[in-house]
């Protein structure tokens, strides 16, 4: 049985992708014509930043892909150790690619041609604006991620990848166009969920086809991956309609804008997609090993069939998006609605707070929304354990405050009321937190920590609390109603801090009490655990009477100057806020109480019941 030289395999990989320049280039080309926005930076900056921005883009999707697979999906040692030498490979090649793509952008930028006398005079200065520190940013976590992904092929290090690979996402899709300040927030977010959606298909798929036909075919690893692919798949399709629509005009750009036409040519690409995914599911079904009946090619065959092919849609796909990455899109930037809460916020100003105008009041966040799902989705996971009834409900109930609290009415009133900016991180603390904190296993290398160690495990639990309480008196609180990333920061920094502070206190007192337990020994367990409980409420309470009794106005330059015709006195909304989180550290002091006083008291004995013989 004859094998194909190395040198085949390349050279169809180089066409294939020498195709996808072309086509990103062209396409670049054609959605940016006639647009006033874009400065003539020379042919080399013209061709060069959508084929950097291509090169990038599958480098860091394969790159990101790969290192999941070895860092979750992968069992075999041999098999991680191939898929980490891709990603370090595939990271080298996205940090060079974003290097170039900041050269390039800054050609763009400022109108000068790639080599000419004043390119680099200026690019301090660009490095300086909003875009260029994002570019920055993503070409030093790149280069981060570069020289860790070198130094081993373990299951935790590919999670480190991983995680860094997140990161450069992030930055990239800080760098997103959107379409009007009001809309900068969704544009964003969802570019986020885009982004992480093609890096794990289109890695995972890739690295997949590279590994020995035992571990490519591995049943248990396709279905893991085919898991993935399918949420990527919805996940691609929902931010990408909500992308697009924040950055249209209208329906009617279908017609006169290519940017528009380009979304669309990637949006039958998608559905091609999952049709070709409801075909290879299908072939999993049947058994990859097994050969089906007939004259027909076996299932294992038309699976790797598929998965080329899908493949190759995929790269043209993100050619398209490279394209549109380098161009803007059709929708101007709309002037935001008068007023000073409009020129502060972008949004205007909401109606008087009462019951039915907060009922109808909703500002939908991509990020808290795709944050629930992939709670959910992560718990009821092929792979996952049997899960009891009551921590499935609570999760659900946990991930449900989440959406509530990040796109209901507070996520409307926070950017004017500085009460209704406070609740909205207290109850992501003190409600959503706890409710997923108590669903979700406790690590044992967390018990391990807080072993006989009381005091740290209050202090970790008081922590994020008193970072919280930090970021307020300081200069981060008008920073996070300004970036969008800030403000994403400190309601991740709530949420997560209430889920540690209940995983402390489940790892003191233990998972469920023991009945034939020591009295004395039950006593010390439940006052220790009260205890790591009663940390952050307490700095929670002395939080909200400084609050409600200090004569300063936080965040003065905002709050104070959103123009509001009600509530107008900002510290008098401010003391209303501090006397809220007095009543909520109240009520959770009342609740540790009688946790304490539940866990000190006698078990009554039973005799248990003899079976019958």
């Amino acid at each position: 049985m004859s094998t194909r030289p190395p040198i085949v395999p390349a050279v169809v990989t180089g066409a294939v992708l020498l195709i996808l320049a072309v086509i990103a280039v062209l396409a670049a080309d054609a959605a940016g014509a006639g647009n006033v926005v874009l400065r003539n930076a020379g042919a080399i900056a013209g061709a060069g930043a959508p084929i950097a921005a291509l090169v990038a883009d599958l480098a860091g999707a394969i790159a990101l892909g790969g290192a999941l697979l070895a860092g979750w999906l992968l069992r075999v040692p041999a098999d991680r150790s191939r898929a980490m030498l891709v990603v370090a490979v595939a990271v080298g090649v996205t940090t060079v690619a974003r290097g170039l793509a900041l050269l390039f952008s800054y050609a763009i930028a400022t109108g000068q041609p790639v080599g000419s006398e004043r390119f680099g005079s200026d690019l301090a200065v660009y490095l300086a604006t909003d875009l260029g520190v994002w570019l920055l940013t993503a070409l030093l976590v790149s280069a981060a991620a570069t020289a860790v992904a070198v130094t081993g092929t373990s299951r935790g290090l590919a999670r480190v990848v991983t995680v860094m690979m997140v990161a450069v996402m992030f930055c990239a899709a800080m760098t997103g166009h959107a379409s009007g300040d009001s809309n900068h927030e969704v544009a964003t977010s969802t570019m986020m969920v885009h982004l992480l959606a093609v890096g794990i298909w289109l890695g995972g798929l890739a690295v997949l086809q590279l590994l020995p036909a035992t571990s490519r075919d591995d049943a248990a690893v396709v279905r893991g991956y085919s898991h993935l692919a399918l949420i990527a798949w919805i996940a691609l399709g929902l931010s990408g309609v909500w992308a697009l629509g924040v950055r249209m005009n209208g329906l009617g750009d279908l017609v006169t804008s290519p940017y528009v036409q380009i979304a669309a040519a990637k949006a039958a690409l998608l559905l091609a997609l999952g049709a070709m995914g409801v075909l290879q599911r299908r072939q999993i079904a049947t058994g990859l090993a097994r050969t089906a009946p007939g004259e027909g090619l076996p299932p294992v065959a038309v699976y790797r069939r598929l998965a080329l092919m899908e493949l190759a849609l995929l790269g043209l796909a993100v050619s398209l998006a490279a394209a549109m990455s380098s161009s803007p899109p059709p929708a101007e930037a709309a002037a935001p609605p008068p007023g000073p809460a409009a020129v502060l916020s972008g949004y205007a100003l909401p109606p008087a707070p009462d019951l039915a105008a907060v009922l109808t009041q909703w500002r939908p966040d991509p990020f808290g929304m795709a944050l629930a799902c992939v709670l959910l989705l992560a718990w009821w996971r092929p792979t996952a354990p049997a899960r009891e009834r009551a921590a499935s409900i609570r999760l659900v109930a946990g991930a449900s405050v989440l959406v509530l609290l990040t796109s209901g009415p507070l996520n409307v009133y926070s950017k004017v009321l500085i009460s209704a900016h406070v609740l909205q991180h207290v109850l992501l603390l003190a409600l959503a937190g706890t409710l997923i904190g108590s669903a979700v296993t406790v690590l044992a290398a967390l018990r391990v920590l807080v072993r006989r160690r009381t005091w740290l495990a209050a202090l970790l639990a008081a922590a994020p609390v008193a970072l919280l309480a930090g970021a307020y008196a300081g200069p981060l609180l008008r920073l996070a109603l300004d970036s969008h990333v800030a403000h994403l920061g400190l309601q991740m920094l709530a949420l997560g801090g209430g889920v540690l502070a209940v995983l402390l206190v489940r790892a003191v007192l233990g998972d469920a009490p023991d009945p034939n337990a020591q009295r004395g020994r039950r006593d010390s367990r439940a006052i220790r655990a009260v205890a790591v409980a009663g940390a952050p409420v307490l700095l929670l309470l002395v939080a909200g009477i400084v609050l409600s009794t200090t004569d300063t106005l936080l965040a003065a330059s905002w709050f104070g100057a959103t123009g509001r015709d009600w509530r107008m006195d900002a510290l008098a909304d401010q003391h209303r806020g501090g006397a809220a989180v007095i009543v909520l550290s109240v009520v959770g002091l009342l609740l540790a109480a009688a946790t304490l006083l539940r866990g000190t008291e006698p078990v009554r004995s039973r005799t248990p019941e003899k079976t019958r013989g």
